[in-house]
């Protein structure tokens, strides 16, 4: 495949301060991991809403990475004392981003946060925090590193993401105190957690592909090949 014909993935990003600037944020292994899969990668600032359709079109496919917890506002609620760093302005354009997604037929990768921002878009709502929501919830908010794999996951047979990892149970990393709460319509459940928190969706519809998991593939990717397979398989979406 020459770079001519691999698909340009856009990535979502956020904005740190760097010696204090304010600068456009995205690990550097979702880049490395798009590449790996064999895709150009392109990071998307926050900006302007009314350049999402824009930069949809643009890009074969997008990856909506992972970081600040969802503003409660994004959902129709209001926040929960455990809430942490939000950002309005990320919601907005990350939404618009889904949006114009859909309705261009672009496939759809959501990682950790952004599994999250895409329920949320499609009209669901997201648990604000899991140790303080859910009974017997177990730690999703590792202190291992992250590539390490620390709990179980249930893989329904049926599931694209079957297909791709060739298992009905996994372990993975887990870096996160939110989760999808009431699930969007349009999207199902394809693993779950021991203590019931869904851990990875797919869309209904097959086109455009719609894929989203809670832990870091990104991050898992360099101690466990099979991880790389999701982003493959992505980037042959992309390229359809």
């Amino acid at each position: 495949m020459t770079f001519q014909t691999k698909p340009i993935i856009g990535i979502s990003s956020s904005i740190e301060k760097h010696n204090n600037i304010p600068s456009v944020h995205v690990h550097h292994k979702y880049v490395q991991a798009v590449l790996y899969g064999g895709g150009i990668p392109v990071v998307i600032p926050i900006g302007p809403i009314e350049l999402a359709e824009r930069w949809v079109s643009m890009c074969d496919g997008f990856i909506f990475s992972s970081g600040e917890d969802i503003d409660p506002v994004s959902f129709q609620a209001n926040p929960s004392p455990q809430i942490q760093k939000t950002n309005g302005k990320r919601d907005k354009i990350e939404i618009e981003l889904i949006h114009h997604a859909l309705k261009q037929q672009k496939p759809i990768l959501a990682i950790c946060r952004g599994i999250t921002i895409l329920n949320a878009a499609l009209g669901g709502t997201v648990i604000q925090d899991i140790t303080t929501t859910i009974p017997n919830a177990i730690n999703h908010f590792q202190q291992a590193e992250r590539p390490e794999a620390t709990h179980d996951i249930q893989i329904d047979t049926e599931s694209r993401l079957y297909q791709i990892l060739q298992s009905t149970k996994i372990r993975v990393n887990s870096m996160h105190h939110q989760a999808i709460d009431v699930l969007a319509p349009n999207i199902k459940i394809v693993a779950t957690a021991p203590d019931g928190i869904i851990e990875a969706i797919e869309g209904i519809n097959e086109t455009p592909v719609v894929w989203g998991v809670q832990w870091h593939p990104e991050e898992m990717a360099t101690e466990d090949p099979t991880m790389i397979q999701l982003f493959k398989q992505f980037v042959v979406e992309c390229k359809k």
